[in-house]
C-alpha cells in the first residue's frame, strides 16, 4: 500500500513538472491537466519498455518521462506532424515522429548496446 501511495505521488510530481515544462513562465495559461496526466502516463510506459529491467537512476528516468511527456503534448498542436509554434518567421517545421527522440539520447548511458 505505501509503494502505491509513493508511486501516485511520483506520478502527480511527473505531472506537475511536465505542466511546468510544456508551460515555461506562462502565469495565465491553464493547463488541460487530463490530457497531460495522459501524457504522462504514455511517456512512463514508453520510458519503462525503453529501460526493461536495467537499472537506471530515477532522475535519468523522470526526466525521459519528462521530455516523452513534452513531445506528446505538443503533438496536439502539429496536427499531421507539423507546427507553426518554433519558427520565428512563421513558416510550418516538422515534428519528430517519434516521441522517444530525446529520451532515448538521455537513457542511451544507462542501457546495453543492441547488436543483431
Amino acid at each position: 500500500m505505501a509503494d502505491q501511495d509513493e508511486s501516485k505521488a511520483a506520478r502527480e510530481q511527473l505531472i506537475e513538472r511536465l505542466i511546468g515544462y510544456v508551460t515555461p513562465g506562462a502565469r495565465n495559461v491553464v493547463a488541460d491537466r487530463e490530457f497531460t496526466s495522459e501524457c504522462v502516463d504514455e511517456a512512463l510506459a514508453l520510458v519503462g519498455r525503453a529501460c526493461g529491467d536495467h537499472d537506471v537512476p530515477t532522475e535519468i528516468r523522470d526526466r525521459a518521462v519528462i521530455e516523452a511527456g513534452s513531445e506528446l503534448f505538443h503533438r496536439r498542436q502539429a496536427p499531421n506532424g507539423i507546427s507553426q509554434f518554433a519558427a520565428p518567421d512563421g513558416s510550418a517545421q516538422r515534428v519528430a515522429r517519434d516521441p522517444m527522440n530525446a529520451a532515448r539520447a538521455i537513457l542511451q548511458p544507462f542501457l546495453p548496446l543492441g547488436f543483431a
